[in-house]
């Protein structure tokens, strides 16, 4: 297969448009058991876990290569061990990348780590349907999954950030992505199947001030009753609170770190000593009070209440009325949509993009049309381009609720990758092919600069670069 054939497959890939599937990690899945995969024989006995490779400091445990395989085969496909050689090698990529990083004291930043994280909880809670759902779907509280999952999502983003550092920003020019598309037989020319790209703005229902001030006042109360002896917290938590996560445990949370809960939370629990109850404060979530548990350096553990304050219908009808208006305005011609989405706009994952959703995987404005959300299909399955549709409802998993106004920005039929339909697209895997070289090279210096060594049941992988070679010289 040609280096352009690979770049697209690779690029299309992450977008589901028909090519080979790779995995394409943006969150975990439930910790798998272990179980060796084909490639390496298990040895006798009950196999628990061993190390597979070492790369500088950082060993690879099998453990690690069965849970990306894991991941990759609930995309559907059963794996060959070409393929699971293939996340191998990905594996032993990151950890070269990351023990550079650690050479070269290269960190991530703790709030791009939060930022991360969120949205990626953000992005499964909607897909399983719910934080409760996927509560339950990982046997642990919200805080307790970001708590296990925040070291992995680090090294991905410093990762991320050192492969950026060799690979550099450098853009294909018309002339290459040309150049590039040229050199593809014509008889392999990957189909595309049919995709869209659209654009949104939310308002969401916001509760009354009467709410505000009756939810405030009940928590006060209960405070009272906890401050002055009447009622123990944890049985106020499991009578009272709010929260699905943490109510059955009397509000006990996991040890966490700041960063892990919202910034609100985290100020007030900082500025708690161990037993200590704080006042009632508000955050995105409603109202909360809390009992600090235990205080070890910068992590603590504590216990915490929640009221959510509910939104009327006219609260409701609010949102759906100014979305409307808003609407009518871009229609009318009186403002830009792009005006709109900046400016009436309280949805911070487009503010910034003039209102376009970006799919996640991928990070890009093109959607296949299986991975929509079913609520956002219906609607835009009706529009023609440039359409805006009327102020939709919806509601979050954390209960949040409030209405969207939707724009349908393109609509591709399913057709052979042409150049001028998917420019944007061929423009992309030739700067990833570009890369790529970049990347080779780096590589292949770097495997003689830093010790590697490889499991000898991996010595017959298909590997790219020279991994066991290095590993038993």
């Amino acid at each position: 297969m040609s280096r352009s054939i690979e770049a697209l497959c690779a690029l299309l890939c992450v977008a589901a448009i028909g090519c080979a599937p790779k995995a394409v990690v943006v969150a975990p899945p439930p910790p798998a058991k272990p179980e060796p995969v084909a490639i390496m024989p298990a040895p006798a006995g009950t196999y628990i876990d061993g190390v597979i490779a070492n790369v500088g400091s950082r060993i690879l445990l099998h453990s690690d290569l069965a849970t990306r395989v894991a991941q990759a085969e609930d995309q559907g496909a059963k794996l060959s061990p070409a393929e699971t050689c293939s996340i191998l090698e990905d594996l032993l990529f990151e950890h070269l990348l990351l023990e550079q990083a650690r050479l070269d004291s290269v960190v991530v930043d703790e709030a791009q780590v939060n930022a991360e994280l969120d949205r990626r909880i953000r992005y499964f809670s909607q897909q399983i349907g719910g934080d409760e759902e996927l509560e339950k779907y990982y046997g642990k509280t919200l805080e307790r999954i970001k708590a296990d999952f925040r070291d992995q999502v680090a090294d991905q983003l410093l990762a991320q950030q050192m492969r950026s550092t060799i690979t550099g920003d450098k853009q294909a020019t018309p002339k290459e992505v040309e150049a590039f598309y040229r050199q593809i037989p014509k008889d392999s020319l990957p189909f595309i199947n049919a995709s869209i790209e659209f654009a949104r703005i939310v308002r969401y229902a916001e509760p009354s001030e009467a709410e505000d001030r009756r939810v405030k006042k009940y928590l006060e109360d209960l405070r009272t009753r906890i401050v002055e002896g009447k009622l123990a917290f944890d049985v106020a938590a499991i009578l009272d609170s709010q929260d699905e996560g943490s109510v059955k445990e009397g509000g006990l949370l996991p040890m966490v770190k700041p960063g892990i809960m919202v910034p609100e939370f985290d100020a007030v629990a900082m500025s708690l000593k161990d037993g200590e109850i704080s006042q009632v404060f508000k955050t995105d979530f409603g109202y909360h009070t809390m009992m600090m548990v235990n205080r070890k350096g910068e992590q603590y553990q504590a216990r915490h209440i929640l009221r959510k304050l509910n939104v009327a219908s006219e609260d409701l009808r609010g949102a759906r009325t100014y979305l409307d208006s808003v609407a009518g305005l871009v229609r009318d011609g009186r403002i830009t949509w792009a005006m709109a989405a900046r400016d009436m706009n309280q949805d911070e994952e487009t503010k910034g993009t003039n209102g376009t959703v970006m799919e996640p995987n991928s990070n890009s404005p093109t959607w296949a049309i299986g991975d929509l959300d079913k609520e956002d299909f219906f609607v835009l399955d009706k529009m023609v381009v440039g359409d805006i549709s009327t102020a939709q409802p919806f509601e979050e998993p954390g209960g949040r609720k409030g209405y969207r106004i939707l724009k349908l920005n393109k609509r591709t039929q399913p057709h052979a990758m042409d150049l001028v339909v998917d420019y944007p697209l061929i423009s992309q895997a030739a700067e990833n092919a570009a890369q790529q070289k970049s990347i080779d090279k780096w590589v292949r210096e770097h495997l003689n600069m830093i010790y590697v060594r490889v499991h000898p049941d991996f010595a017959n992988c298909p590997f790219n670069f020279p991994w066991v070679k290095k590993s038993v010289q």
